[in-house]
């Protein structure tokens, strides 16, 4: 089985990925990670190029897509390609780990110079820039077989909604 967390920036996504693959005894892995191991440069570097980018997160796709008892983490823009999202549901459970723009904003404040996706936006227009990029995603993040709240989520809760998915933990 896989689960796969999708959302955007800040959202949770290896957070609770990590927890989750814990408890369940699964691995671990973010296409991000994927994606810069395979190119060999970073994720900064791959969205300032968007056919080494397609390509890179195709080639993660392809890769997690296939795995057994694994919990993802995916980018951002991910699931919003194509038929991405369709693959996601198609190969496992996705959890959409939806995060309201105040939330996104309090859990980047400290380290949006580290963020590659708003390297040089400037500051005071980061939440008009985020609040865009939110409302282009949803559509795609809509269609993932769990959504809930990030703010609003516990390991117990998130236990439950999983399991009515047809994942098994042990108790």
């Amino acid at each position: 089985m896989i689960i796969y967390f999708i959302g955007y920036i800040a959202a949770g996504k290896n957070k609770w990925g990590k927890k989750v693959a814990e408890e369940l005894n699964y691995n671990f892995v973010d296409t991000r990670d994927i994606m810069e191991q395979k190119s060999g440069v970073s994720f900064g570097y791959l969205l300032q190029n968007k056919e080494l980018f397609i390509k890179y997160e195709q080639e993660a796709l392809a890769e997690v897509s296939v795995m057994e008892n694994t919990v993802v983490a995916t980018s951002e823009l991910l699931p919003c390609r194509g038929d991405n999202m369709q693959l996601l549901n198609e190969t496992g459970v996705t959890f959409y780990l939806k995060a309201g723009l105040g939330c996104i904003m309090m859990r980047i404040s400290k380290r949006i110079q580290d963020i590659p996706l708003l390297t040089g936006i400037d500051h005071d227009f980061i939440p008009d820039f985020i609040r865009v990029e939110m409302d282009n995603r949803k559509p795609f993040y809509d269609k993932a077989d769990i959504i809930y709240l990030s703010r609003e989520l516990n390991m117990k809760k998130l236990k439950t909604l999983l399991a009515e998915k047809g994942v098994e933990f042990a108790d």
